[in-house]
């Protein structure tokens, strides 16, 4: 843990306030300091849609918290933008001029700070590696599919409950004629996996609360992802948790599956259209 009073003493670190919104770190902009959250919240962002001005969270950063790490050892465009949730403030060094200065004028000071910049490094390099991994399990299942079938859908759905270290998983499908209609296909916490019910959504959006509702078996922690492939959705997945809640890097897991796993919708789909079609043509 981090002595920030200590760290705020010292002769080398400043403090910096900003206001609820406002931009600290600007994306592709350059900047020199180190900085470590003394009070408030920032938010790390990315742009998702540079012509709409578009951007998605990435993480939240408390009390405690350091960024700018890289400043210590050169100065690179930042790749993501960081604002304040809440009014902060934070204390900054400048990487290169008054970091050694610190390093030598407070050795043990320094020395947490390096620890917390190694802990971070880790924490990143795990997010990292699982992200990899997972991705390259849900690759390896789908090309080992061998015919786009219910069944071969229902065996991926528990490849991804694996995958994604969760306790639940739902699948709901979207019914292509009907507006705001969705079978409930697959629930992992039911005794009999395999659903076949019908439920309304006006919104097409899936929430806790309209799950409840409709009495669906689900976990204290939610979060689902559209099934969509370019205009079409094909449904949603959801997942669930019993004990803890997600975290952002789970989140983004969610989404890089649910994206692999709507192209092998999508080609189920299309294989039942030709079927069909063979079907009607030999009446």
């Amino acid at each position: 843990m981090l002595e920030l009073k200590k760290i705020k003493s010292s002769w080398f670190f400043t403090l910096q306030t900003i206001k609820a919104w406002e931009l600290l770190l600007q994306e592709w902009g350059k900047d020199e300091y180190l900085y470590i959250i003394y009070e408030g919240e920032l938010i790390v962002e990315k742009a998702t849609n540079t012509l709409s001005n578009t951007y998605k969270a990435l993480s939240c950063l408390h009390t405690g918290d350091i960024l700018g790490e890289s400043s210590l050892l050169e100065s690179k465009a930042k790749e993501v933008q960081v604002r304040a949730s809440s009014d902060s403030t934070l204390l900054k060094i400048h990487g290169k001029n008054d970091f050694p200065k610190f390093v030598n004028a407070y050795p043990e000071l320094w020395y947490d700070v390096l620890m917390a910049i190694v802990s971070i490094a880790n924490t990143r390099l795990n997010k990292a590696n699982r992200e990899i991994t997972a991705n390259y399990e849900i690759n390896i299942a789908i090309s080992k599919i061998k015919d786009f079938s219910a069944h071969s859908l229902y065996k991926l759905l528990l490849v991804c409950e694996s995958i994604l270290w969760v306790d639940q998983i739902i699948y709901f499908e979207k019914n292509l004629v009907v507006d705001h209609y969705f079978k409930l296909k697959y629930n992992s916490l039911n005794t009999h996996s395999l659903q076949n019910s019908i439920l309304k959504f006006e919104d097409e959006a899936i929430t806790k609360e309209k799950l409840e509702q409709e009495w669906v078996k689900i976990c204290p922690f939610l979060r689902s992802s559209k099934l969509s492939l370019w205009e079409t959705n094909y449904g949603f997945l959801v997942v669930g948790k019993k004990e803890n809640d997600f975290e952002e890097n789970e989140e983004k897991l969610l989404t890089n599956i649910a994206w692999s796993l709507v192209w092998v919708i999508h080609q189920k789909k299309l294989i039942d259209d030709q079927r069909n079609k063979n079907y009607i043509k030999n009446i």
